[in-house]
């Protein structure tokens, strides 16, 4: 029998030998060495588990300098972003390696010990504004992102007339969760300012809320500001963190909602007398019915998690009563919210969920039984595959992770014991006694990690995965911080180790970043067809514009991106099909005018069409033009201009508009007898056109 050496005393060792100490219990078991590593490395046993301790907690330390580091990189930062507009190649790398030198000298601070509670929090602080600030530099002036023209729609909707509920084609679903939009629209009434610059302040505000909330709740749930601040950190390489969840989107408001739920039910449950935590518990029901008026996937997701911690707070070994009525009201609460708020409203988001969840499903079935292939990896719907950096740092992040999740998964369970010398993993007597039963349920939210990789192999699930995998980020930050506390870094007083760790921390919130965004992570020099943010240029705006000083309020139909810019610069009705289930991209596409196509764009009531001749030059950057349908998705070569000024030679349509690209035709007459031509006042402005009378773009 070999002796191990490690952290037991010789004592314990002895009893190691004589097979009576491995799980508190006395036995003549033999235990090879093997079992003893793998038992360390799983965090098996108790004092594998056991953090060190801090600084004095009054110390800022070197956040001042961390922070001036900060400030360097964001203004290269701000000069790639610039670069990237001029066409730079060397602008997208740089701006990766700016966000890399904003968070891995303070990772390593925050991942050693020596560093005190509050610089962990400074630190917290410094990088989360960093980072917001290079969303900002992203997008300094306007909205360019997909899904921030659906919710700014709905914003303008409100100012304007002065009430909620008002239908948005662009996304049925957004006027029914209103809670970020009347953030905004009561601030821009009361400052005056722009509706772009009153949501930069709301959601500046949520990631901070988000931020400090997330430390404190793991910080209670712990009761340890390292593991708390570390966990803060891996959840920054969440795939939606640095962008999608500060994009003007009802979720960008509801995870910090969210957190400051958890953070409030943890609160009232560790409040030391039963009537001192009512007010909290008040606060909590507070927050879960603002949550539910909110975002429908964030309010489900909350009420998951505290049905699991009521659930658990009830086999918990030493809840009170108290404790446990308190959990099962905030779980009936969760429950009744959400389900209440969609009755009010009427809320469609069965149809907006079902089906993605449905063919997400689908694709993965078959890509489990081999039927049908994966989607391709790095490689764009355009084709171009992604440069070999971001390829091998993505799947480095994505095994980093794992790695953190297998050291991290039993080691955290055995962390949430109530005794510090035992498990509560063995034997079954113990499987009870744990501190925090919210952590019991974070720690299994980490099993929803790997599906959300399998969903984002395929082309329908993708979506599907980035928002599970955003959520079980929750657990996976605190699973993976207890690994790093415990396991990777435990005591140690060296700076390699602590900057290693903070490499591979960096590691991974750069995969994260370029998983979700990649190469469009900056606006490139020239426009891109359909491809969001990267096709959001001078021109469409300015089209858009003119649609509604000229036009007034009209129904249009037009592509994905130009459908964007006219409900919004333009206040214009859209023709969309989840509004009103008439897919008029096919009317737009088709070759000729014929009977079916006229009555398509008769039955949607639509009274203009403007088409993109752009649209003609390449493939969609995002794998659709228009909807997204069927028909939509079989474009395999870029769309014929013939096809779009097909509507050049009907007599019953006008050419209102044409600046050499784009052109919107007046189609209000299909359908109705002719009239005699009647000459039109002049209106001071001529109509631009180049006299285009068929269908090649030069």
């Amino acid at each position: 029998m070999t002796v191990v050496k490690g952290r037991t005393s010789p004592d314990e060792q002895k009893a190691y030998q004589d097979g009576a100490y491995r799980h508190g219990y006395a036995g003549s078991v033999a235990i090879p060495r093997v079992d003893l590593w793998i038992a360390a490395f799983l965090g098996l046993r108790r004092q594998d588990s056991a953090v060190g301790g801090v600084a004095d907690p009054s110390s800022l330390g070197m956040s001042p300098v961390f922070a001036f580091l900060c400030s360097c990189a964001l203004v290269v930062a701000a000069l790639a972003a610039n670069a990237s507009r001029l066409g730079e190649g060397w602008a997208v790398p740089t701006f990766y390696c700016a966000i890399a030198v904003i968070v891995l000298p303070a990772a390593a601070r925050i991942i050693h010990p020596r560093a005190s509670r509050l610089e962990r929090l400074a630190l917290i602080v410094i990088v989360t504004s960093a980072l917001f600030v290079v969303r900002v530099i992203r997008a300094p002036v306007a909205f360019i992102d997909h899904d921030e023209f659906l919710h700014w729609a709905t914003v303008n909707d409100i100012l304007e007339a002065g009430r909620l509920f008002l239908p948005n084609p662009l996304l049925p679903v957004s006027p029914l969760y209103p809670g970020l939009e009347l953030i905004t629209s009561a601030l821009v009434n009361l400052s005056g300012l722009s509706v772009f610059a009153a949501g930069l302040i709301v959601l500046a505000t949520a990631r901070m809320m988000l931020m400090l909330a997330l430390f404190l709740l793991f910080e209670k749930i712990t009761d340890s500001a390292r593991i708390a601040s570390i966990a803060c950190l891996i959840y920054m390489g969440s795939s939606t963190f640095l962008l999608f969840d500060v994009h003007y989107s009802y979720e960008s408001l509801a995870i910090p909602m969210l957190a400051a739920v958890l953070l409030a039910s943890e609160s009232q449950r560790m409040e030391p007398s039963d009537a001192a935590g009512w007010p909290t518990v008040v606060a909590t029901v507070v927050l879960i019915l603002a949550l539910a008026a909110t975002h429908h996937l964030t309010s489900y997701f909350c009420t998951a998690l505290l049905c699991g911690t009521a659930v658990m707070e009830c086999l918990r070994q030493g809840a009170s009563a108290m404790q446990k009525r308190r959990a099962i009201l905030l779980a009936s609460i969760a429950v009744i919210a959400p389900v209440a708020w969609s009755r009010i409203v009427g809320n469609p988001t069965g149809s907006y969920i079902l089906p993605v969840l449905e063919g997400g499903i689908h694709e993965v079935a078959q890509l489990v039984s081999s039927s049908t292939s994966t989607r391709k990896l790095f490689v764009s719907d355009t084709g171009a595959l992604a440069p070999a950096w971001q390829r091998y740092l993505t799947m480095a992040g994505v095994a980093l992770i794992c790695l953190g999740l297998l050291t991290g998964f039993l080691r955290s369970l055995v962390f949430n014991g109530q005794h510090r010398n035992a498990s509560i993993l063995w034997p079954p007597t113990r499987w009870r006694l744990w501190r925090s039963s919210l952590l019991q349920i974070l720690v299994l939210v980490t099993l929803a990690y790997p599906v959300s990789i399998i969903f984002r192999l395929t082309r329908s699930g993708w979506e599907i995965g980035n928002r599970i995998g955003s959520l079980s980020f929750l657990g996976v930050a605190i699973v993976v911080a207890v690994a790093v506390a415990a396991f990777w870094h435990g005591t140690s007083r060296g700076w390699l180790r602590a900057t290693a760790l903070a490499a591979a921390a960096t590691t991974v919130l750069i995969a994260g970043v370029i998983s979700s965004e990649g190469p469009r992570i900056l606006v490139p020099a020239g426009y891109e067809v359909s491809a969001d943010s990267s096709s959001i240029e001078p021109m469409g705006i300015s089209a858009a514009r003119w649609t509604r000083r000229w036009l007034g309020g009209q129904h249009f139909a037009a592509d994905r991106i130009n459908r964007l810019l006219l409900s919004t610069y333009g206040r214009q009705r859209v023709s969309t099909t989840l509004e009103s289930g008439q897919d008029t991209s096919m009317a737009i596409t088709a070759a000729d005018l014929g009977p079916m196509e006229r009555k398509l764009l008769i039955d949607s009531g639509v009274g203009f069409v403007m088409v993109d001749l752009r649209l003609t030059t390449g493939p969609p950057g995002v794998g659709v033009y228009f909807d997204g349908g069927a028909q939509d998705r079989n474009h395999t070569v870029p769309l014929q201009s013939s096809s779009l000024l097909k509507f050049n030679s009907e007599p019953d349509v006008d050419r209102t508009f044409d600046n050499g690209f784009m052109v919107i035709f007046d189609v209000g007459r299909l359908g109705k007898a002719l009239q005699p031509a009647v000459p039109r006042k002049r209106t001071g402005e001529p109509v631009q056109s180049l006299e285009r009378t068929d269908g090649d773009l030069q």
